[in-house]
């Protein structure tokens, strides 16, 4: 008994610091972001919403230099009293593109689920703002595949790079008021 009572205390001391979030982390917190990546739709904006503390839904929209990319999805923030946070991420949009130069009919824009890891870093200016870094491996279509596979194939296109099995996006967020 003497060991579980131990244990059960232990536990609750280890997770107190753990109880303490950041405003842009807390139930019913708005926030917009601008920057670059899966989360941002390209180049674009994010928007987000907490609808409880450390889980937030967000849906993102921008330029990925076909058309217009999209993306909505969650992330789920580990409770800290640092200034930096780690968060798991899932999200469904546009997760791949494919610009062959000359040729309109194969540039297309491809989606997919996405997850991964990802950092906010809180701003010590301003409460609730904070920079938005991750790294994101995109779940890529069979019709992705199919095409990537037919363009290597075609000799009259040289190709500049392949897709990255790893991506990166980062932003700047910033809370709405909500007076």
């Amino acid at each position: 008994m003497k060991i579980i009572l131990f244990t059960l205390l232990l536990a609750i001391a280890l997770m107190a610091p753990l109880r303490a979030q950041h405003l842009g982390s807390t139930k019913n917190q708005v926030g917009i972001g601008l920057g670059a990546g899966l989360p941002y739709g390209g180049l674009g904006a994010k928007v987000s919403y907490n609808p409880a503390d450390q889980f937030t839904l967000f849906a993102g929209l921008g330029y990925n230099f076909v058309g217009a990319g999209y993306n909505g999805g969650f992330l789920f923030s580990f409770p800290t009293e640092k200034q930096t946070e780690v968060y798991l991420t899932g999200m469904y949009g546009y997760n791949a593109v494919i610009n062959v130069e000359g040729s309109p009919s194969q540039q297309k824009t491809y989606r997919g689920p996405s997850f991964g890891l990802g950092v906010k870093i809180n701003s010590l200016r301003k409460q609730g703002a904070y920079w938005d870094l991750s790294l994101l491996v995109p779940a890529r279509s069979q019709d992705f595949k199919d095409t990537w596979d037919g363009i290597k194939a075609d000799p009259n296109i040289q190709i500049e790079t392949d897709p990255w099995p790893v991506l990166f996006s980062f932003g700047y967020n910033f809370p709405i008021p909500s007076d």
